[in-house]
């Protein structure tokens, strides 16, 4: 396989977020030392229980000014929640300070119905928020003319087509390929869901130029079952989702609770021999392994990250960036 290789963080750490966004940076800089051609965080409001980082615009900001070519991605913002013009507005600073290295992700969100009440919205109108938001944040990075006929300042020639976006449903998977847009797949199991998904899309996606990031999981220790037990803890709380959803019965053993939610783990050997065996990862324009789980330091992910750009992601194809280049996007 020919790939782009990146990370993602949902920014988890029980530190103070003084101590723990400036760590999370330093996961950045070693990435792109190592050749990852991108790194991707998360956004999640009002809570700490699935990741730390409510503003993921302000933070790449911040890692722009440490890095010089790593791609920069959001896997997600959660555009039902945003004023459209103000994320074009942060998301075209943001693009401009980093040299044109923002990938920006979107989605519609989960259902949590506090966290829209929160913000004054409805959880139940969430595809119908995001879908007019994505009309207007399009408009302004095309440099289109806004209702009173201004533009956006500072304006980016090429930041709308480097959109990505996260849909649930073959019907929108062909909607986003009609667009453009790239997909990111990161829920559901790789062999039925994703697959399904990336088939849509690619489909129906014409004349554009396909973009497909698998986004799955890299976790290494001394055996299957000794990984799976340590990461135990910090996924059981997805059981009730994926069991609702079909995807594991309702007492799975910690493997196929993994398995489901595609977390490669065990020995080097055990994680490149599963991500090979995955159909999904022929369809890939880019492999995006998460790092971090709810207990893992950031020193941690650092290991993995250095256990991925030399053991693993090679076997599969890739090859580092060097310090100037960029591979992708550019």
């Amino acid at each position: 396989m020919t790939f782009n290789l990146g990370f993602l963080t949902h920014l988890h750490g029980e530190q103070p977020a003084r101590e723990l966004y400036p760590a999370v940076i330093d996961l950045f800089v070693a990435a792109e030392e190592l050749g990852f051609d991108t790194g991707w965080v998360a956004q999640h409001h009002l809570s700490t229980d699935e990741g730390r980082l409510p503003s993921p615009l302000v933070f790449l900001s911040a890692v722009a000014a440490r890095t010089t070519r790593i791609e920069l991605g959001t896997a997600i913002v959660t555009l039902s929640l945003e004023d459209p013009l103000r994320a074009a507005e942060d998301a075209s600073v943001l693009d401009a300070i980093s040299g044109g290295r923002l990938q920006l992700g979107l989605g519609s969100g989960n259902p949590h119905r506090e966290q829209f009440a929160a913000f004054g919205k409805n959880s139940d109108d969430r595809r119908n928020l995001y879908s007019a938001n994505l009309d207007t944040l399009r408009t302004a990075l095309r440099g289109e003319a806004l209702p009173g006929g201004l533009v956006l300042e500072p304006a980016s020639s090429t930041l709308a087509d480097r959109l990505w976006e996260s849909p649930l449903s073959v019907e929108r998977a062909r909607a986003v390929a009609a667009a453009g847009s790239g997909i990111l797949l990161g829920i559901g199991p790789a062999g039925t869901v994703q697959l399904e998904l990336a088939d849509a899309y690619l489909d129906s996606v014409g004349d554009h130029e396909p973009r497909v990031a698998v986004v799955h999981a890299a976790f290494a220790g001394a055996s299957k079952a000794q990984v799976a037990d340590a990461l135990w803890p910090d996924v059981q709380g997805s059981l009730g989702y994926y069991a609702a959803a079909g995807w594991v019965s309702a007492a799975p053993t910690p493997a196929e609770l993994l398995g489901a939610m595609n977390v490669h783990h065990g020995t080097t050997a055990d994680i490149l021999d599963s991500l090979a065996a995955e159909p999904v990862l022929e369809r890939a324009t880019d492999l995006v392994l998460a790092v971090q789980a709810k207990g893992t330091s950031v020193t941690t992910a650092i290991r993995t990250l250095e256990t991925i750009a030399r053991d693993i992601a090679p076997a599969l194809g890739w090859s580092p960036a060097t310090s100037n280049e960029r591979k992708l996007y550019a």
